[in-house]
């Protein structure tokens, strides 16, 4: 399988002339790609400029993309920084080699693709896509469901165990104190303090997503687990009241299931995924519709099992997966264990 990841790197004490050639490629690319002039911008670049995108008018800085075939990405011995990136600079033949610091350390097994360098404050960053081959395993000695939601952000359950794993909880807290916070600074009309807290709100939710994908990623590998998601398309559709659709459209379901696909793909692990229809509604022990006494409780009324909402959720999906999954042959699975009183306190809320 072939997976590719965006490598974020921070252009890392460069010389002053190398700096002085970043900036003037740079500055050049802003003009060409607002009004089309041409002061000095690598050929190959601007190529990849009109193919890719559009031209703006507007104000804000557009990010200088870079053909794969006109940069190097290298990884040395030196004492500054072991990695290394050949911009390409237009009347510098061989363009200039930057010395940078990726957001995370990688080997020479990754091929480059393309990059884009952007400017923010004094800094430069280049975003550098990379691919590689991997090799997913085909054998499983237990399945790890997942069950993504709005109050906890993942339910995990192993299928050897069947105790309930909850994570993210602080994502909720962090949307809500940020949509507290947005509304008080509006009122106040401190438009400048709410400009500058853009984005404070997204790196932070993206944080514990990274954090969250890692921990399942590790407990998979951990258990020799495949990772079963339950499959959220179309969750976004429907009139369901402003207050949730506005929940729904700013919850970040498709990035945590990115993030796990990736981290397991770089381990060998296979993510699949599954329809979720009604199993927030299904009671998992008789299959029965239960009701949801409150968001965080499920209660059957054919034979009153009371569970969290979401371990009640990640069970069912833990269940069809075991259907799906066995007809492939690809797991091999051992019995339900009983649930005793300490694994049913622990799945209530």
């Amino acid at each position: 399988m072939l997976i590719s990841k965006t490598l974020r790197c921070k252009v890392f004490n460069p010389t002053e002339k190398k700096l002085e050639l970043l900036n003037g490629e740079y500055l050049n690319f802003q003009i060409y790609a607002r009004c089309g002039k041409n002061f000095g911008v690598y050929s190959l670049t601007k190529s990849t400029f009109n193919f890719k995108y559009k031209r703006k008018s507007r104000k804000r800085k557009q990010p200088m993309p870079l053909a794969g075939q006109s940069t190097q990405f290298r990884i040395t011995n030196n004492k500054l920084t072991p990695y290394w990136f050949k911009l390409p600079v237009k009347g510098k033949r061989g363009g200039i080699w930057l010395p940078i610091k990726p957001h995370e350390n990688i080997d020479s097994s990754w091929e480059v693709r393309e990059a884009k360098v952007i400017k923010r404050k004094k800094d430069f960053w280049i975003y550098i896509t990379i691919r590689k081959e991997v090799s997913l395993k085909t054998s499983y000695s237990s399945v790890l469901a997942l069950d993504i939601g709005e109050k906890v952000i993942a339910a995990a359950v192993l299928s050897s165990v069947r105790k309930p794993i909850f994570l993210g909880r602080e994502v909720r807290g962090i949307r809500r104190h940020h949509a507290w916070l947005r509304k008080r600074l509006q009122e106040r009309k401190l438009f400048k303090k709410l400009k500058e807290m853009r984005g404070k709100e997204g790196r932070r939710v993206e944080l514990v997503l990274h954090e969250v994908s890692k921990y399942i990623v590790e407990l998979a590998e951990e258990n020799n687990s495949i990772i079963v998601l339950g499959d959220l398309k179309g969750i976004r559709k429907g009139r369901k009241g402003k207050r949730f659709n506005r929940i729904i459209n700013s919850f970040p379901f498709n990035k945590l299931s990115f993030f796990i696909e990736y981290k397991a793909h770089l381990k060998g692990i296979a993510v699949v995924k599954i329809g979720e229809e009604y199993t927030s509604k299904i009671c998992s022990r008789c299959g029965e519709r239960g009701k949801r006494i409150k968001q965080g409780l499920f209660k059957c009324p054919n034979c009153g099992y009371q569970a969290n909402a979401d371990f009640n959720g990640a069970m069912n999906i833990l269940k069809r997966s075991l259907e799906h999954v066995s007809k492939d042959g690809a797991v091999a699975f051992s019995p339900e264990p009983p649930m005793t009183e300490k694994t049913r306190a622990e799945a209530h809320v």
